[in-house]
């Protein structure tokens, strides 16, 4: 490339990582040419919405879009093109082939930086049944608007949420509380194959907060089996089988069983993939091949605290890394510092956090862990609209330092989360989290910070 030449920079998806990256290359380098190839019709959109249209908090899912296709182009010089799949990358002529989803149409696209921002797609058990009418999946915009528009969850009196992690118990709330049917409740029946509900988020005793708040709010929680068969009259869900021959009757299902991240175009030009056959990564966002990045769902990241590659598609998580890769996809040199695996979620009127390591994980990356669980309250005794809360925090007996925690809450668990993360990137001792200077007032806080209890209570056993 010449002195002259603007920098070709093509940014394959949108949406969190996609459009970060493209934002911030653009402003890195004005002059370079800055392209997102988008298989779906909308760019950019917070998916984490999508529960809560569906619930009626949120009136309709444009609202969920960030920035339209046309505000791209005219605002930040940002050339989109929608409702085209990226098919081969050809990493030797430095050519990104296309196929438009709806007419066929093939195009090339030549890069001088490119960053794969592919995303992940829903992970769909190989099940009997699977393709009947009334089996929906829930990962992007068009499958809420789906959900939302089907008939047969307007109509429906019952639904099956298959996976309690995140996602699905997003979505047993939106079809308990406000569901599509037009604000009328449905039976709503979890299945899950492990013990508990959020299986990798919680360990048991914190899930079993979560589990009597479902139960107290109707739901009907079935664990340790999974979905064997979905059964249908024809070519219709009428319910499912699970692997103990139990047999439930309802009018849909949703699948909420994990994703699988799109690294097979990177992977067929010759990038490594690691954790969970996300795209490998380094601190830059480079990949093994020259000029190529990758961020977000489709790629791996490093934990910060066992300093391992690991896998956990987040929203958070895709924006930072989409940054970082639009920025050295430009000429820069920035870095990625890692996550802790921080997730949050709220269920009817808990809300679960979690970052860190638990016990059990901290075992087998080599520490010696302690942990702790303590059950507080949120607010002085004596305000109004006092509220639970319980904290586990884990630490290393030999060095002391804070490995995670997990929090279940009324109120004010983002908050301290947030806290626990930051003291996990800064290798704080429990010490720390047992002594630092929390504010106090009755509305929002006891007078000794729930944190300082459980992490003075920790602190005894190291």
């Amino acid at each position: 490339m010449s002195i002259n030449e603007k920098k070709r920079i093509v940014v394959i998806g949108g949406v969190a990582a996609g459009t970060s990256a493209a934002s911030k290359a653009k402003r890195i380098d004005p002059s370079a040419d800055v392209t997102i190839i988008q298989e779906e019709s909308v760019v950019s959109y917070g998916a984490c919405g999508i529960p809560y249209v569906i619930e009626g908090i949120i009136s309709d899912f444009e609202e969920l879009v960030e920035r339209p296709p046309d505000i791209f182009k005219s605002k930040y010089g940002i050339d989109i093109i929608i409702n085209t799949r990226a098919i081969k990358i050809d990493r030797f002529r430095k050519q990104v082939h296309t196929t438009d989803v709806q007419s066929g149409k093939e195009t090339i696209f030549d890069y001088d930086s490119l960053v794969v921002a592919t995303g992940v797609r829903a992970a769909v058990p190989d099940l009997k049944g699977v393709n009947q009418e009334g089996v929906f999946l829930i990962r992007n915009y068009a499958d809420g608007v789906r959900i939302n528009d089907s008939t047969i969850t307007k109509s429906a009196d019952s639904c099956i949420i298959a996976g309690a992690g995140l996602i699905g118990l997003e979505m047993v709330e939106a079809f308990k509380r406000g569901s599509v049917k037009g604000g009328g409740s449905m039976d709503v029946t979890l299945v899950e194959m492990a013990d508990h509900v959020l299986p990798t988020m919680l360990d048991k005793n914190m899930a079993k907060i979560v589990e009597r708040e479902l139960q107290d709010n109707g739901v009907r929680i079935i664990l340790g089996e999974r979905v064997e068969e979905i059964l249908g009259l024809d070519g219709q869900v009428n319910g499912i089988k699970t692997n103990t021959k139990r047999e439930i009757n309802s009018d849909f299902i949703v699948l909420g069983t994990g994703v699988k991240p799109n690294s097979e175009i990177a992977r067929d030009a010759g990038a490594e993939l690691g954790s969970a056959n996300a795209i490998k990564v380094d601190e830059h966002m480079k990949t093994n091949i020259p000029d190529v990045f990758a961020a977000g769902d489709c790629a791996t990241a490093r934990n910060y605290i066992t300093n391992k590659e690991m896998y956990l598609p987040l929203g958070t998580t895709a924006n930072k890394q989409g940054r970082v890769a639009g920025e050295n996809a430009a000429g820069g040199n920035a870095k990625f510092r890692g996550i802790a695996g921080s997730a949050i979620t709220k269920v009817f009127d808990l809300f679960i956090g979690k970052t860190g390591l638990t016990k059990e994980y901290a075992l087998r990356n080599g520490f010696d862990p302690v942990e702790e669980v303590i059950e507080d309250i949120t607010r002085a005794r004596y305000y109004p609209n006092n509220k639970p809360i319980w904290i586990k925090i884990v630490a290393d007996r030999k060095s002391g330092r804070v490995l995670g925690s997990q929090i279940v809450g009324g109120e004010g668990v983002k908050e301290r989360i947030d806290l626990i993360a930051l003291a996990l990137l800064l290798k704080a001792e429990i010490s720390d989290l047992a002594s630092y200077d929390a504010c106090y007032v009755p509305p929002a806080s006891p007078v000794w910070e729930p944190v300082n209890i459980a992490a003075s209570q920790a602190a005894k056993q190291l």
